[in-house]
């Protein structure tokens, strides 16, 4: 990890109330997705975690920029092919 401080007039944009997606994923590949609004993100991770299960989850935010893109804030999709070291 590395931390370096900013200057903070530098971003162009915010979104104050992101909403999130979570995709939930079993052992079989199978996945379960959920957008989730009107929470902040400690909120949707306790969600995440109550509703997890046996499963795996990816937490991400919504950004709407030229389309929606979404932001991987925790969690690995494992059906993403991962490059060997």
């Amino acid at each position: 990890m590395h931390v370096a401080p900013i200057d903070p007039r530098d971003q162009s944009w915010e979104v104050p109330q992101p909403a999130y997606r979570v995709y939930f994923h079993d052992a079989r590949g199978a996945s379960y997705e959920y957008e989730v609004s009107g929470a902040d993100v400690k909120r949707v991770l306790e969600w995440a975690e109550a509703e997890k299960g046996e499963r795996t989850y990816v937490l991400y935010a919504c950004a709407t920029m030229d389309g929606l893109g979404l932001l991987r804030l925790q969690g690995q999709d494992p059906n993403q092919n991962v490059a060997a070291d």
